[in-house]
């Protein structure tokens, strides 16, 4: 693999290129003697690949080539054999600074048709608004790169829309603030599938909408609260205990659905109980996507609107296919009780799994 490291963390960036130059700007017997010379005869020998790759290997800020230097260079060889087996690549280091800082909105670069390196090509990208780097692969097919971008904002967008679906992507063009509520409506459809299951114990316990809608508030209210305070960094708890502890909450509310049809206090405290227990689930995934320092409590809101957007398309759904029969006498024997077992059997298997693995 070809590597393209970006350091723009501080006012001049800083490019590092590692690449197996006996396999691609040179022939191996030109590297090895490369390798064997005097250091002060190396930038010599070096000079004509260098070129080439200056010349065919691009960086672009804003779409315009930014120029840089070679300030350092580390050659590696083992043999001439070595060098020759694309198997056992013998990698080269070189150093570039930029001179000036860059000023711009997004970074990337672009390697020409006729350079033939080792593929695929990693690019990361370190900026002062970012804790994590940017990563981009490029492949003989993708030879430019999909942006990295400097201001915070647009690093947690593109975060956002490289670890989302169509959903994000689509909702995202409609306005900039829609993809925070299709982040958080898509972590319950379709990919919270053990909160589905939550909401559709409380769902089925229910037998009227006032029912219904003191949990679901408690539920929400709860969620909500835990995952404010754990993206403050209030309330830190491990994914593993979380996880394993939200699949429990969905057997017990399933069970519970199995042996009481009223809804008492106890209930309604274990419920609230279990919603922050899933807030500290929904923490973990803005944790992995994390939000806008500039615009840190907007992201949080709307994407527990869009969680809550979601819970409500699941009662809805919910609603359309079986709600019109909870009044019939059957519905409990034939719908609720089975779909408890079977909510509760899920639960089961996710609690055993995530607690074994």
């Amino acid at each position: 693999m070809t590597r393209i490291d970006v350091d723009a963390r501080t006012g001049e960036m800083l490019i590092s290129v590692e690449i197996d130059l006996g396999q691609s700007l040179m022939s191996p017997e030109a590297y090895w003697q490369a390798t064997q010379a005097p250091p002060e005869e190396q930038r010599a020998l070096l000079d004509n690949a260098v070129r080439r790759l200056d010349r065919e290997l691009v960086v672009l800020v804003d779409g315009n080539p930014v120029s840089r230097t070679l300030a350092s260079f580390e050659l590696a060889a083992i043999s001439r054999e070595a060098i020759q087996n694309p198997l056992t690549p013998q990698m080269a280091k070189l150093h570039y600074v930029v001179p000036g800082a860059q000023q711009g909105e997004k970074l990337q670069v672009a390697i020409a048709p006729e350079l033939e390196i080792p593929w695929p090509c990693l690019l990361t990208v370190k900026t002062a608004e970012s804790q994590l780097p940017q990563s981009r692969l490029l492949t003989d097919v993708d030879r430019l790169s999909h942006p990295a971008y400097f201001s915070a904002e647009k690093i947690a967008a593109s975060r956002v829309r490289n670890q989302s679906g169509w959903l994000v992507e689509s909702w995202g063009k409609l306005a900039p603030w829609m993809m925070w509520v299709a982040v958080g409506f898509q972590h319950i459809i379709p990919k919270g599938l053990d909160h589905i299951l939550f909401m559709l114990g409380l769902f089925f316990f229910s037998r009227g909408w006032r029912t219904l809608l003191i949990q679901v508030t408690g539920f929400t209210v709860a969620h909500s609260l835990t995952l404010a305070l754990s993206m403050y960094g209030v309330v830190q708890v491990p994914s593993s205990i979380v996880e394993p502890l939200i699949a429990l909450s969905i057997v017990y509310v399933a069970l519970d659905n199995l042996f009481e049809s009223q809804l008492v206090r106890w209930r309604l405290a274990v419920v609230v109980l279990f919603g922050l227990l899933h807030g500290l689930g929904f923490a973990s995934v803005l944790s992995n996507i994390g939000l806008p320092d500039g615009q840190f409590m907007s992201s949080l809101v709307l994407f527990n609107v869009g969680v809550e957007l979601g819970q409500i398309s699941v009662l809805l759904i919910a609603f359309l296919l079986v709600g019109w029969y909870r009044r019939q006498p059957w519905y409990a024997t034939k719908v609720a009780q089975p779909a408890a077992v079977a909510i509760a059997g899920t639960g089961a298997y996710w609690f055993l799994k995530r607690i074994a693995f």
